[in-house]
């Protein structure tokens, strides 16, 4: 992670330069301060940054089981934070999520989104998706699809699976 000083200054000069929307962006943004020695969260970074006076400010990509209630609140407070969350959910299937080694379950994943959509009633939330993970069943594929139509998402981006040299899946029937 970058130190906090250093990023909200680099926005600084981009809203003092006339930006209009500022991305902050990683694989998975709400790590962002754990390799830090007493690092800030991504919360609070988000905060500081909205506080600028850009107009836009999004970020991505969240990891599911690391949006907490803090990321909730702040989105929530900040009318220039977008009311647009990337919530990647891969699965529908808690089986199968456990088979791509995610750590969060189909029920920790709604509860976050239930959550979210709580204290932000017009979210818009959009979603990767794999679909013929190795030995995902047909009710594994039915989960995924009743858990979209649950969440209601806004897009999705879906992919086929396809094997990854040297990854644990790529050996898996």
């Amino acid at each position: 992670s970058r130190h906090i000083e250093d990023v909200v200054a680099e926005c600084k000069k981009l809203v003092d330069d006339g930006y209009k929307q500022i991305t902050l962006l990683g694989q998975n943004v709400n790590s962002y301060g754990l390799d830090l020695k007493d690092g800030p969260t991504l919360a609070r970074l988000l905060e500081e940054v909205a506080k600028l006076g850009v107009p836009r400010l999004r970020f991505l990509t969240s990891y599911p089981s690391q949006f907490d209630d803090e990321m909730i609140d702040i989105m929530a407070k900040y009318d220039n934070i977008d009311k647009w969350l990337h919530f990647p959910v891969q699965s529908g299937s808690s089986s199968c999520l456990r088979r791509m080694a995610r750590r969060y379950t189909r029920e920790e994943y709604l509860e976050r989104v239930a959550a979210i959509k709580k204290k932000i009633p017009d979210i818009s939330l959009t979603t990767d998706i794999i679909v013929g993970f190795p030995g995902e069943t047909e009710e594994e594929f039915q989960d995924t699809l009743s858990l979209a139509k649950e969440v209601g998402y806004s897009s999705a981006f879906t992919f086929i699976y396809s094997p990854r040299p040297g990854t644990p899946a790529a050996k898996m029937e």
